[in-house]
């Protein structure tokens, strides 16, 4: 059984974030052909016009591209930084404002909901991206929130993410991904 009132507060705090996209947040470095050349390494894409300029150049999109599944990785913000620029990205990212997939994200863990679980990303592409454009930017939109729900892993709520991706050179709208994000209390478990 849900507590009515935990997800009345639950969703009252939410509410002020639902439907309002986010500021942009850019990846830290732009996107070079040696991060092309390491995701494709990973994941064994031997396609040219990911590893060849002249392959590229001849090809219909005119330049070396990224694969298109390599968007989540080229834009994710660094695992390390030394401390100066880790207190600069901290500093711009105050400046953002508030970031709806992070802040949402958030608010269920202090509702006890510490868990998280990616339950589907789904990414739509609309334009090749790759060396030459800039930083890969994000914005982000919490679009939808669950009522809280008894789930086998525990209970926990269901909060939908909706984010536009962009070059920095253009302003290019290359991509959407949607994604579906279960934040649960794992130390309540399956019931009975």
């Amino acid at each position: 059984m849900v507590d009515d009132d935990l997800n009345a507060s639950l969703h009252e705090a939410l509410a002020p974030l639902l439907n309002k996209q986010g500021p942009i947040n850019w990846s830290p470095r732009p996107i070079d052909a040696s991060a092309v050349w390491n995701f494709c390494e990973s994941v064994e894409d031997g396609n040219p016009v990911y590893w060849d300029e002249a392959a590229g150049e001849a090809s219909r999109f005119g330049r070396m591209i990224a694969p298109p599944q390599a968007l989540m990785a080229l834009s994710m913000g660094a695992w390390w930084l030394p401390p100066f620029l880790k207190e600069r990205a901290a500093a711009e990212v105050k400046d953002f404002g508030p970031i709806p997939g992070a802040t949402s994200h958030q608010i269920a863990v202090d509702f006890g909901f510490g868990t998280a679980t990616n339950v589907t990303r789904e990414e739509e592409y609309f334009e090749p991206f790759g060396p030459g454009d800039g930083r890969l930017g994000h914005a982000d939109t919490l679009v939808d929130v669950s009522p809280i729900k008894q789930t086998r892993v525990g209970k926990g709520v269901f909060l939908t993410t909706e984010m536009d991706y962009i070059t920095e050179k253009s302003g290019t709208l290359v991509a959407r991904a949607r994604n579906v994000l279960l934040m649960y209390d794992g130390s309540t478990g399956r019931e009975g």
